[in-house]
């Protein structure tokens, strides 16, 4: 709103700048002969002008004119009124600066806008400065304080240097508040990357979170790059350290051709490598002019180091703000190579570092397309009678057979093959190609191996799957049809092979003749259940039992749950065996009222699909008057992937009293994740980590690391598969409690298993 008297301000305004402005030009033509060096572009500071007289928005311009503040050129946008003004700030987020008059179409006009852009557009970074034609109007204090007001001023005191003051000071203040906001930004980023560990499993993914917080704690755009060690230097995998096992897991654009590789692919002249090489030496931070080597050094021993290219201008409190910084990223990084180390071992085998079986189903189709389309070739490769060799040689002798087995298979194939073994003495071979036969690879491969100064020569039998080329990989269908081609080529003739056919798929019928039988079991109550105990490890008294199926068919006897359970799960009979398990539960815990332990059920996750499974569950246990609290539920980590419905309804049941048990932990490749989404009470960590705990330190420093993740999430742990007086006396040095297997008691007869209650009435379960 113009004042009387404002418009010969202006004008004097207006002459004044432009005898300022014709000095410079003035100034400005002596230097016409020398030669003018470019300047790289540099993004402008963006100042809204919002005010009803266009004469202000004339003069603000003039006066600032070809200004430069902290190396940036101005760039002024304008709006002529609060509702304008609005729209202008919303169109321009990165807007540092307003010169904003108070009043306007109304006394409030500047102020309400002022709210709206703190409130409305949660905006807290733009600096405002409030301008008025009034010298007697002075907002309150309070105003001030509350709508973080920059400054507050008459337009008649800002002269040209007082308007470049409070515009410089403004930007100043902006900068350092970006600043600020952009390290929090940054920080935040590395936080949920640590924290998406868990899930996320990937080092990459926090390394690079690594390099984007350093930009943004100093206001930097360096040039970057993440070099860490692959195993640590000191501990259980000690190793020398050279270059060959430092690896650069991040990269900024410069230096991304570097990403993946090792050091000791890198040339030696190369500037980067020696920075890498001069600070591993030092063992401390390395500061050059223009670049920042940071040294990280985890409690076990991982080694990293982070070179920042371009680093420039950073002041002694920042370098110590660094080594803070630092410490905090050293224990990051120690975490995610430890999950990157739980990682590995989910998907390959420890013994001869090929995959495992979940490894080729996981990478065998992205293996695949590696490759110009066409057919594929999976290849089941058993080793013959490799059983009977163990008995008669021993454990460690097989052991060498298969590692000298996985050598030949990988001289035989190279790279264009991913080799996996699937289980003790069998190994795959999936090929992009389909021009070898079964027979031809059981011939290939059966060479004579020298173990122990003994020339064993083996046979092998082969069963192969064969991908049409239109056909998408499916790795699970695969490995069933060579499987499935394996088994005939065990039955015609060892040494053999043979390649899946349709007729092969009698099985599948077979299978449905195993269900129809089961159905008419469930009605006519074939199935029972046995109890395999669950022990305190230190007084051998039974803290719990687990409760396993059996089906006695009155023609073909005996029928293991191995011959039935899996067809169970792939019908719609899984609901159906569940309940029946529920119901002879409630019978053999209602007939028994000295069992005092509690007693686990393994639970389908398909049943938790099923829409009445939760209510019809709790129905059981309720008509029979048996606690929730004494029942504990088991289910598999396999059987959750990608079921956020089962994970629900797994909450509802734990809502209700349920204890829940994570069964087979270890055994897949998602448990660490399901330790967060799931309301486990307890883990029921897999055999698989059990079978080599003697002969492998790597097998006793992954499940050391499992049992500290349990306990400090303050879950109860039970280790399965314990067989051998070995195993249990390494258990007991790590502080285990509760163990379930062979070593102790077999699946029981209810009488049998009950009857060890007898000596330890006092017992209490390990909940």
């Amino acid at each position: 709103m113009q004042e009387p008297g404002w418009n010969g301000q202006c004008e004097l305004l207006l002459i004044a700048g432009g005898l300022i402005v014709g000095k410079l030009f003035a100034s400005a033509r002596k230097l016409d002969e020398q030669p003018l060096q470019p300047e790289a572009p540099v993004a402008p500071w963006i100042i809204g002008i919002i005010d009803d007289e266009p004469a202000i928005h004339d003069v603000t311009r003039l006066a600032l004119k070809h200004v430069r503040v902290f190396g940036r050129p101005l760039e002024f946008v304008s709006a002529f009124s609060a509702k304008e003004g609005f729209d202008l700030v919303k169109k321009h987020p990165e807007m540092a600066l307003v010169l904003l008059d108070v009043v306007m179409e109304t006394d409030e006009a500047g102020l309400m806008l002022v709210d709206r852009i703190r409130n409305e557009l949660d905006n807290h970074l733009l600096q405002i400065v409030l301008r008025t034609g009034q010298p007697g109007y002075t907002p309150e204090e309070e105003v001030i304080l509350k709508y973080e007001i920059n400054s507050y001023k008459t337009k008649s005191e800002l002269t040209r240097n007082k308007l470049f003051t409070v515009v410089a000071t403004g930007l100043r203040c902006f900068s350092q508040m970006d600043a600020l906001e952009r390290s929090r930004q940054g920080l935040r980023s590395v936080i949920n990357a640590a924290a998406n560990l868990f899930q996320e499993r990937s080092l990459h993914e926090f390394a690079g979170g690594v390099l984007e917080q350093i930009d943004a704690l100093f206001n930097i755009k360096a040039d970057s790059l993440f070099c860490v060690s692959k195993r640590p230097m000191n501990g259980p995998f000690a190793i020398d350290s050279g270059n060959h096992e430092f690896f650069v897991v991040a990269a900024s654009d410069k230096f991304r051709p570097f990403y993946g590789k090792s050091l000791d692919e890198l040339s030696p002249e190369l500037e980067q490598r020696k920075l890498v090489q001069e600070t591993l030496n030092a063992h401390q931070h390395v500061f050059h002019p223009n670049c920042s080597c940071l040294y990280l050094s985890t409690p076990s021993g991982w080694q990293g180091v982070i070179v920042a290219e371009n680093a420039t201008g950073l002041t002694k409190v920042d370098q110590e703000l660094l080594q803070v910084f630092c410490l905090n990223v050293a224990l990051g990084l120690e975490n995610a190579k430890f999950f990157a180390h739980l990682n590995k071992a989910a998907f390959f085998d420890e013994l001869t570092g090929l995959h495992n079986r979940a490894g080729l189903v996981e990478y065998g189709a992205s293996f695949l397309k590696q490759f110009d389309p066409g057919a594929a070739s999976l290849f089941m490769v058993d080793i013959d009678y490799f059983h009977q060799i163990i008995e008669s040689l021993g454990y460690e002798f097989g052991n060498n057979i298969l590692e000298k087995m996985s050598r030949v298979l990988r001289k035989e194939f190279s790279t264009r093959a991913l080799i996996a073994r699937l289980h003790a003495d069998v190994f795959a071979v999936l090929l992009p190609e389909s021009k070898l036969t079964a027979h031809e690879l059981a011939v290939r491969c059966a060479k004579p191996l020298m173990i122990d100064e003994q020339s064993i020569r083996l046979g092998l039998t082969v069963g192969c799957s064969v991908l049409d080329a239109a056909q998408e990989p499916d790795m699970e269908q695969m490995l069933r049809h060579a499987e499935s081609a394996l088994k005939v080529a065990k039955e015609h003739r060892r040494g053999s092979g043979e390649t899946f056919n349709k007729r092969y798929e009698q099985a599948s019928r077979d299978s449905m003749t195993v269900l129809s039988d089961l159905r008419i079991a469930l009605d006519n109550r074939e199935l029972y259940l046995v109890l395999q105990p669950k022990v305190n490890i230190h007084t051998g008294a039974v803290v719990g039992y687990e409760a396993l199926i059996r089906w006695q068919h009155p023609e073909k006897g005996n029928i293991p749950p191995g011959a039935f359970i899996p067809a169970v799960e792939k019908s719609g009979l899984y609901y159906g065996l569940d309940l029946y398990v529920a119901r002879a539960a409630c019978e053999l815990m209602t007939q028994h009222p000295e069992l005092n332990v509690p007693v686990s059920l393994n639970i389908s996750a398909n049943s938790l699909h099923h829409e009445t499974f939760v209510d019809d569950l709790k129905a059981e246990f309720l008509r029979a008057g048996v606690p929730f609290d004494r029942v504990e539920l088991e289910i598999t980590e396999n059987a959750l992937v990608h079921s956020d419905r089962a994970i629900s309804e797994l909450h509802r049941l734990h809502q209700s009293g349920f204890i829940i048990c994570l069964d087979d932990f270890g055994a897949g490749f998602s448990s660490l994740g399901y330790l967060l989404r799931l309301p486990i009470q307890v883990i029921k960590i897999d055999r698989a980590f059990i079978s080599h705990l003697t002969d492998s330190d790597e097998a006793i420093a992954v499940l050391q690391g499992i049992l500290r993740i349990g306990r400090d999430l303050n879950k109860q742990l039970i280790i399965e598969g314990v067989e051998t007086e070995a195993q249990l006396e390494l258990l007991k040095s790590m502080q285990v409690d509760f163990v379930q297997g062979f070593y102790f008691h077999r699946p029981l007869p209810v009488s049998e298993a009950l009857a060890l209650l007898e000596p330890v009435r006092s017992t209490t379960s390990y909940l």
